[in-house]
């Protein structure tokens, strides 16, 4: 299969990365299927991505009449069977459980066309030893980073049998849709950006944990001093977006839970979808939040380009 090839996009998982995923897909002008077992999921979900749009036609990075067409594009589904049906490519963003990813690779094996590719969104559990024998070599880890529709990177990974012409179509696939995918060599939990990440996160959370500081400062400190995101959210108010709840259970797959952030899961205290998590945002509805981040992202953005910082020095 050639990138010209890929008509139909299937995403599985339509929580908190699928909507600006399925957008990306649909923006880039691919027919997509967006799946969840539940109604209400999808119907969040297509909500989320009508707000996501306004915001950019608000910025001037998309017009009414694009917004519009994308959003027909996407087609909302609790049929597992209709999103595989004739899909070119799925990417699976389901919650970060290793039966359910199995079970579901499964069920898509039987679904799903031989010419389909797959790729999964996981950035830390291997999803190649989860996979049926039949799809290992036309598989391969696409993560995308929230807000999914507006940060540009995406990392491409390779298991031990991936083809190499699954990797060139998958990382074409990226570029059709305006995104900057980088090549690994092969699998390593947490991939580049989040092995970098988890490294200042647990350092950050360590230090709250030893009471040397509260969430909040460490905020501030980091927002003055690093990155492209990190100076929009820091790294604390990172993980309210990432979803406490998400960052809970790959601390629970990997053997190392914070007490602070189980406490908050526990309170129902998941971050900006909820509200309330590490930070709380004084009643304010998920896309209020999301609309203030991304305005700031999207500015941030054109900043760094107008001054040409995305070329080497």
């Amino acid at each position: 299969m050639k990138v010209e090839d890929i008509k139909k996009v299937a995403v599985f998982g339509a929580g908190t990365m699928g909507p600006g995923v399925a957008q990306t897909f649909a923006a880039a002008g691919y027919a997509v299927a967006m799946y969840s077992r539940k109604a209400e999921t999808l119907e969040k979900a297509m909500t989320m991505v009508r707000a996501n749009f306004a915001t950019l036609i608000a910025h001037g990075a998309a017009t009414p009449d694009v917004a519009e067409e994308a959003v027909a594009r996407i087609e909302p589904t609790q049929s597992l069977e209709e999103a595989g049906k004739d899909a070119d490519f799925v990417l699976e963003t389901i919650a970060e459980n290793k039966e359910a990813k199995k079970q579901l690779y499964g069920e898509l094996e039987t679904v799903c066309p031989e010419r389909t590719i797959f790729a999964s969104n996981t950035s830390s559990l291997n999803i190649f030893e989860l996979l049926p024998t039949g799809l290992q070599t036309r598989s391969a880890c696409a993560h995308f980073f929230t807000p999914a529709h507006i940060i540009p990177l995406v990392e491409v990974v390779p298991g031990p049998e991936t083809t190499p012409s699954t990797m060139e179509v998958t990382v074409a696939l990226m570029k059709a849709c305006g995104k900057s995918p980088v090549v690994m060599k092969k699998f390593g939990s947490g991939f580049i950006v989040n092995r970098i990440q988890r490294a200042i996160g647990e350092t950050a959370m360590d230090m709250v944990e030893e009471g040397l500081v509260e969430p909040e400062e460490i905020d501030v400190a980091v927002k003055t001093s690093l990155g492209i995101r990190l100076p929009i959210v820091g790294v604390m108010q990172t993980f309210d977006f990432q979803g406490l709840d998400m960052l809970l259970a790959y601390q629970q797959n990997v053997g190392k839970v914070y007490s602070f952030v189980e406490d908050r899961v526990r309170q129902g205290a998941y971050g900006a979808k909820s509200g309330r998590g590490i930070y709380d945002y004084q009643g304010r509805s998920e896309v209020e939040i999301l609309r203030k981040r991304d305005e700031l992202y999207l500015k941030m953005l054109d900043y760094l380009k107008e001054i040409g910082a995305f070329e080497p020095v």
